[in-house]
């Protein structure tokens, strides 16, 4: 599994526009690129309940109108993404 850095994701959540473009585009690709079906980013937010300051956990939606996939990812205190989970 390639490791991506999403550093943005860690520190704010609500990014301007054009940086949450980025952000989704990057997010995907890194979904794709652990083998994982993801052709558009419609959401992404913390999972305040199971993260910690040493281990983030964001919930990633991905849906393009007729699929729709939940993922999550954990990123280190690097902010680097240490694993993808199909929910």
């Amino acid at each position: 599994m390639r490791i991506v850095t999403l550093a943005a994701l860690a520190v704010v959540m609500v990014p301007l526009p054009a940086g949450a473009t980025m952000l989704e585009r990057q997010t995907g690709r890194a979904i794709r690129n652990a083998g994982h079906w993801c052709d558009r980013v419609s959401h992404m937010a913390v999972d305040t309940k199971v993260s910690t300051p040493k281990r983030r956990v964001v919930v990633v939606t991905c849906d393009d109108g007729t699929r729709y996939v939940q993922y999550s990812l954990v990123l280190g205190t690097d902010n680097k993404i240490t694993s993808i989970a199909k929910q």
